[in-house]
């Protein structure tokens, strides 16, 4: 495959990957982001420190505090300090928010059971593996680069 494929290929993935978040918030009722971190809560008991959801999720602090803020204007969750640990922040599903949470399952169970009905078996398991390879892959080379990045500015800082 040559570099042209190539870009070809990850130019189809993004387009797919609009194409499914978009589809997605029309079909549950909320774009991902904010599903995901309503779905993280009501999974657990409705609460988790919002340290745990930036690991849970695997998303940037920052953008899941603003994630947090939509949602607390929302009035979806409140956020409170940790009774036992003043430096911990927890995040807690509102009634209102567990309720959002518990009406968006099942348009988000036949959102996807639509989207992967037609797919054979074996082309979602070569998908899934394909994916698994290009993520690992992409933090490899990020990894790399960041390394590099850092030796780069080591040297810099030393002739400075």
């Amino acid at each position: 495959m040559n570099e042209h494929d190539r870009i070809a290929v990850v130019q189809q993935f993004g387009r797919m990957y609009r194409a499914f978040m978009s589809a997605f918030e029309v079909a549950v009722g909320q774009p991902m982001p904010r599903w995901r971190i309503l779905l993280a809560l009501h999974e657990h008991a409705c609460v988790l420190s919002q340290k745990k959801l930036v690991e849970r999720l695997k998303v940037d602090p920052g953008a899941l505090t603003r994630q947090l803020k939509t949602l607390e204007g929302l009035g979806w969750i409140v956020r409170s300090v940790d009774t036992r640990d003043n430096r911990v922040s927890n995040v807690a599903l509102t009634a209102q928010g567990r309720a959002i949470a518990e009406e968006g399952l099942p348009r988000r169970n036949a959102f996807l059971h639509d989207t992967l009905a037609s797919l054979p078996d074996e082309a979602i398991e070569a998908l899934s593996s394909a994916l698994h390879m290009f993520e690992g892959r992409i933090q490899e080379v990020a990894l790399a680069n960041a390394a590099q990045a850092a030796a780069l500015a080591a040297v810099a800082e030393d002739k400075a």
